[in-house]
């Protein structure tokens, strides 16, 4: 028998994502329409890969002042 693993690559909506960046879903949803953070479109859909969403976040804080997500 074959044991399954988790996956590796997170995939998050606005709700999970807001949670994660404790953030306000509106707040993300602009950053999407200006493409300021990584997100994939399946369909009509949006999600958010958390490995992506940790690489942008670690290019952010590197030489820069980290931003602050406003509610």
């Amino acid at each position: 028998m074959k044991v399954l693993e988790p996956p590796t690559d997170e995939v998050m909506d606005y709700r999970g994502l807001s949670v994660y960046l404790k953030a306000a879903q509106g707040t993300l949803r602009h950053k999407v329409m200006r493409g300021e953070i990584p997100y994939i479109k399946i369909g009509r859909s949006v999600r958010f890969v958390k490995k992506q969403i940790d690489a942008w976040l670690a290019g952010r804080s590197k030489g820069q002042q980290p931003e602050v997500l406003h509610d």
